[in-house]
Order: C-alpha cells, then sequence, then structure tokens
C-alpha cells in the first residue's frame, strides 16, 4: 500500500481456521519505534473495542522465511521491510465498500455523534495525538466511521512534565485548532457522556491485563511501555469522572 508513514503492506492471510483475510500489515522495521508502536497498536485496539468503538478486526501476522522470500523483485520495498523487521507484525482487517477517509469537509451527523464523542474521549485519554486534520485515521462512508492507526498513543512517560487527562490543563493539547478532527464539531454539541463513563468505569482489572497478555513475547523490547500503557488505562478508569469534565472543558 502506498499511503502511510510506516509503509503497510496489504497481504492475503490464512487464519488459523484456515479462512483467508485481506490484512493491512505494518512491520516493526516501518515504525518509529519497532516492536513498541505494534505493541500500542494491539493495546490500543484491544481497549476500543472493549470500549464499543469501531475499528477493524485486528489481527497478529506470522511473516516466515518462506513467505517472505516469495515476495517478487516488484515489491522489493516491502520485502525489504519484512526482512528487517521481527517476524510478528501487526494487522487490521482491510476495510471496503466504498469508505473513505475523512476530511475537513465532513460533518458530525447526529447518528455519528455518539461514536465522534466517544472516540474524542478515547484520543484524550490515551494521548493520541494522531486523527488530526491532514492525517485523520478514521474512515467513513455515510453514517458509519472506522477508526485507525494508534501507534503514537501512550507515549505519554516520554513527555516532561506530562499532566494526566484526570487534571485540569491535561488535554490542553486538544485544545488547538486542527488538533482533533472531531473537536470543532463536537464543540457547543449536547453530548451525553453517561455511555462513555459506563464503558470506561465497566472495564475489569482482568480485561485491562488481557490487553498486555495479547502483546506476544517475541515484542520484548515493548515490556516497559506495556506496562507504562496498562497502568494509564487503568488511573483513567479510576478517574473517569475527571477525565470526562477536563474533556468537557475542551469541548465548551
Amino acid at each position: 500500500m502506498l499511503n502511510g508513514k510506516t509503509g503497510p503492506t496489504l497481504i492475503v492471510c490464512q487464519k488459523q481456521n484456515g479462512e483467508e483475510v485481506e490484512v493491512v500489515t505494518k512491520c516493526s522495521a516501518g515504525c518509529e519505534q519497532k516492536e513498541t508502536s505494534l505493541a500500542t497498536e494491539v493495546i490500543g485496539a484491544c481497549l476500543a473495542a472493549d470500549l464499543g468503538l469501531p475499528i477493524p478486526e485486528p489481527f497478529l501476522v506470522e511473516l516466515g522465511p518462506e513467505f517472505i522470500s516469495s515476495v517478487p523483485d516488484t515489491h522489493a520495498v516491502h520485502r525489504n521491510r519484512m526482512i528487517a523487521s521481527n517476524f510478528v507484525a501487526f494487522g487490521s482487517r482491510h476495510v471496503t465498500g466504498q469508505y473513505s477517509a475523512w476530511t475537513n469537509g465532513n460533518l458530525i451527523s447526529e447518528a455519528m455523534l455518539p461514536s465522534a464523542a466517544a472516540i474524542f474521549a478515547f484520543d484524550g485519554i490515551i494521548q493520541n495525538p494522531d486523527r488530526r486534520d491532514g492525517n485523520p485515521n478514521c474512515l467513513v462512508r455515510g453514517d458509519d466511521i472506522r477508526i485507525i492507526d494508534h501507534e503514537l498513543a501512550f507515549a505519554h512517560r516520554l513527555i516532561l512534565q506530562w499532566k494526566a487527562p484526570w487534571k485540569v490543563g491535561g488535554l490542553q493539547n486538544l485544545e488547538a485548532p486542527g488538533q482533533h478532527i472531531f473537536r470543532a464539531g463536537l464543540k457547543g454539541k449536547q453530548i451525553d457522556y453517561g455511555s462513555i463513563r459506563a464503558a470506561w468505569a465497566g472495564l475489569s482489572d482482568a480485561q485491562i491485563s488481557a490487553y498486555g497478555n495479547a502483546v506476544p513475547a517475541e515484542w520484548a523490547d515493548a515490556t516497559n511501555s506495556v506496562a507504562s500503557a496498562l497502568q494509564l488505562i487503568k488511573d483513567a478508569r479510576d478517574n473517569i469522572d475527571a477525565c470526562i469534565t477536563e474533556i468537557q472543558r475542551v469541548l465548551q
């Protein structure tokens, strides 16, 4: 595939049950933080699914040497990236059916409003800076949306003087125009935060631990980042009312 800074590859994969599926696959060598970026994708996908957010089905993709050697010279860029990568990659089911990238011309309809608000809260809480104008990482078809790409989330431990999203000013970065594709459309809207609060408050410790367990052992370099991400999720769950107060402040 030609779009995206990570240079993803569209691969026809075989699931363990024999079913074939088209997967947009990211290799570690194409990511800024290698396996850590892939681990972030896994945790983001697991969390989004439990929160009921519209994401494509996620996969771990095993790229064996026999497959890699079969990639033709016409796709040498992808083959070389696979060779330089961990043999376990991250992928998402290829979204088909006339979806297009979200643009500034798209409007948040009444039907979209609950999902858009929940996605805005999700991105704020997990510190995802990558759903902005010019790089929306959101696909739309009518009132139906799908969100993708969360590899830059959970980087809070690398930020000096980081402020948590349940603190006043913790989401200040989302106040700048264009920093989130949904902010302008959500400002001033009547938003029911009850479902957002319930989804986050309903996350169990077992669920959150399972996100970490879903990260393959082959990505051992990501261990510290995984622990930091899981702690952020737990802390946000325990402080969800304060998170929502900060979200409301940003959208007022």
